[in-house]
């Protein structure tokens, strides 16, 4: 339901974080303003969205029996390991950016971009492991969900930045969210042509994204209120920290938007 969106959005915002803060601290050093938030945002953001996911099991005071075994044929039982170490080294990364000690979390931090990857991408995974879904079973969801977590982690560092952070950096930030908004256009136009050419259940499929039950969530909240508008915002030569702001929820609330529309539209539809 909503709460499964809800943590594969958080969690790809706290990877997305993660690797910016990565970024800030140790490859590129005029981004090292943000730095702070960026450690700050993943482990919250992570632990918000394992609290939803918590909350969406069955029998949530068995969750421990996770730990107990391991199937390698499993994305739920590869994912289990991967979000957990990842929000260990997250914390971790937090903990030393805010003391600002990051040479001393350096080797850890360095540790889980990997991590990071992983838990941006494996949720594609984790869907196309169920049969009869057209919309999930394609390639590019993992791609599109790790590229959205990109998105969402740097729309959100530059939300909570606007006021404190220079207009310049800000602006370079946006731009960069600008052009990750741009692929993620370019994947969601593959993935339709792919579910066009795809046979009856993808045809459907389509239809109901672009004509039917779901378009105006598709169609009017994730591809032009979520992605169109912010993206004439973002590429602008000058842009004022206002504007970014405004751009900056509006990526939110598409990344979020193209991750409910994955979940609930894919069983819904097929």
């Amino acid at each position: 339901n909503w709460m499964v969106a809800v943590y594969f959005f958080l969690g790809g915002l706290g990877a997305g974080a993660f690797l910016l803060s990565v970024a800030a601290n140790y490859w590129r050093q005029e981004l090292k303003p943000v730095a702070k938030t960026a450690s700050v945002v993943a482990p919250i953001a992570v632990a918000v969205g394992l609290f939803f996911l918590w909350l969406d099991l069955g029998m949530p005071f068995r969750v421990w029996r996770l730990f107990l075994s391991f199937n390698p044929r499993s994305a739920l039982s590869w994912g289990v390991w991967f979000l957990n170490i990842f929000f260990a080294l997250s914390l971790i990364n937090a903990w030393f950016s805010l003391k600002g000690q990051t040479e001393k979390a350096k080797c850890l931090a360095y540790l889980g971009v990997p991590f990071a990857l992983l838990v941006g991408a494996y949720t594609g995974v984790l869907l196309g492991q169920a049969p009869g879904r057209a919309l999930w079973h394609s390639a590019l969801i993992p791609v599109l969900f790790l590229n959205g977590g990109l998105i969402s982690g740097l729309a959100a560092v530059i939300l909570l930045s606007v006021g404190r952070q220079s207009r310049e950096l800000l602006s370079d930030l946006g731009k960069v969210a600008g052009w990750l908004v741009l692929l993620e256009l370019g994947l969601v136009g593959i993935e339709l042509i792919a579910l066009i050419n795809g046979g009856t259940e993808g045809v459907e499929t389509a239809n109901a994204l672009l004509a039917g039950e779901f378009s105006l969530l598709f169609v009017g909240v994730e591809i032009v209120l979520g992605a169109v508008i912010p993206l004439l915002i973002l590429l602008r030569s000058k842009v004022n920290p206002a504007a970014l702001a405004v751009a900056s929820a509006l990526v939110l609330v598409g990344v979020f938007t193209m991750r409910y529309v994955i979940v609930i539209g894919g069983q819904v539809i097929s």
